[in-house]
């Protein structure tokens, strides 16, 4: 017997949004996605991730080494100005008005076409620190990409839950926007996915006494997905819960991307 079907496309703000005012299905026992631990979630509540979530994770960038104001490897350059999102540390010591840092998208256009595909669940056993690091290196990663191509990223949720494949597509950067890091590195965070999906997941009626397990055919899944795509390289990234493990800490490398054709 197939399994039931929930496929879903959103947009990042979208998402959040549907999040942020989900009503509680009457068979949800569970809260987990306003009560989990910063432990789990490397967030102190649901509040903190929210803001995160419009405001933009900034852990992502101080990762990175800034080098005369541009972010090493990558697109995007960071300005001094009144506002922004990341202190200049320098210029407050000193006095200047420009206290602030501003980020700007640098890349040419009219370049090859890139599609992104992120596996965005993990296991409950996967540590939320290792979560921190793999999404740090994404970001790194698109970020030096950004340089020769034209990217479209995508987050993917895709579980079994009682009976159901729950998939879930979700546009974080599309064709020709602006690359701006501090909002897409969110996505990458522990509290997306056991904060905000754990909340999409709580409004339906499928919802058991868990939240379900990373389904094992997610590549197949995204193929179909994704099958219409006109890109000209896509790219897809291995689930955190495939290259984490209890005893071996994370390492990011090239066995972690696979490049296919639909």
């Amino acid at each position: 017997m197939s399994s039931k079907k929930d496929i879903q496309e959103f947009g990042y703000r979208e998402f959040i949004d549907f999040c942020k005012n989900r009503v509680k299905h009457s068979n949800c026992s569970a809260d987990e996605s306003r009560t989990g631990g910063k432990s789990f979630t490397q967030t102190n509540n649901y509040e903190e991730a929210e803001k995160l979530a419009i405001t933009g994770w900034d852990l992502g960038l101080d990762k990175f080494v800034i080098e005369d104001g541009v972010l090493e490897g990558g697109v995007t350059s960071l300005e001094p100005s009144l506002a922004g999102c990341m202190p200049h540390v320098q210029n407050f010591i000193s006095g200047f008005p420009q206290q602030m840092y501003a980020l700007h998208d640098e890349r040419e256009y009219n370049l090859p076409t890139l599609h992104i595909v992120v596996n965005l669940a993990y296991a409950c056993r996967v540590n939320s620190k290792d979560a921190l690091d793999f999404g740090a290196s994404i970001v790194k990663y698109i970020n030096t990409m950004a340089c020769t191509k034209n990217i479209k990223l995508s987050g993917l949720f895709c579980t079994k839950v009682n009976g159901y494949e729950s998939t879930q597509s979700i546009t974080l950067k599309d064709y020709d926007e602006n690359l701006v890091l501090n909002n897409v590195a969110f996505a990458f965070h522990p509290s997306f996915f056991r904060r905000f999906w754990f909340a999409f997941l709580e409004s339906k009626s499928y919802w058991t006494s868990t939240y379900g397990q990373v389904h094992p055919n997610y590549k197949y899944i995204s193929k179909t997905i994704f099958k219409n795509t006109d890109s000209d390289t896509n790219i897809f990234f291995k689930s955190l819960s495939d290259i984490s493990n209890d005893t071996t800490e994370f390492s990011f490398d090239t066995s972690t991307i696979e490049e296919y054709t639909y």
